[in-house]
């Protein structure tokens, strides 16, 4: 009867997997704030919620997925359903933060990386708050400008005019 317990552990295992749960909205949260495509787009897959946000008020997966330039999030993203109109503030803001909608925050993110040399853009960043090492490394790349603009394409159709 040793066995047992790990015969216990793997029908629950496999009955766990059969019946298709969702995986936690902040498992998908954390793989496109890390700019993890892979993770993210798994679960995606196994039916994460692709309008997930960690607070009422926050940016949503994919206001994240286009801040750090991920057109495969993106657009694994809003094939799922997430909503490109969605207006959020950046978790921890509070005040007169202004709420912006993933297409915006792409374009703004575009421009800066049009306008600030990659040699100075760690400490332009710095300075004003926005340090994440997923966003330092994605606006670094030598192809960054190429990626902003695909998922500013990506959004644009899909985001209603205000």
């Amino acid at each position: 009867m040793r066995f047992r317990p790990l015969f216990l552990f793997a029908l629950v295992a496999l009955i766990i997997s059969i019946s298709g749960c969702k995986p936690n909205p902040a498992a998908l949260m954390t793989a496109v704030k890390a700019d993890n495509t892979e993770e993210a787009r798994k679960l995606i897959d196994k039916g994460a919620d692709p309008n997930s946000r960690t607070s009422p008020t926050g940016w949503s997966a994919l206001h994240y997925a286009a801040r750090n330039g991920n057109v495969e999030i993106v657009s694994s993203l809003l094939k799922a359903g997430a909503d490109p109109n969605y207006s959020g503030t950046m978790e921890g803001q509070t005040g007169t933060v202004v709420s912006l909608r993933p297409l915006i925050l792409a374009q703004a993110t575009l421009d800066l990386v049009n306008q600030i040399p990659a040699s100075e853009m760690d400490e332009t960043l710095h300075q004003i708050g926005l340090d994440d090492p997923a966003l330092l490394k994605s606006m670094k790349d030598p192809d960054a400008a190429v990626r902003y603009q695909k998922v500013v394409d990506a959004l644009t159709p899909v985001t209603t005019k205000k």
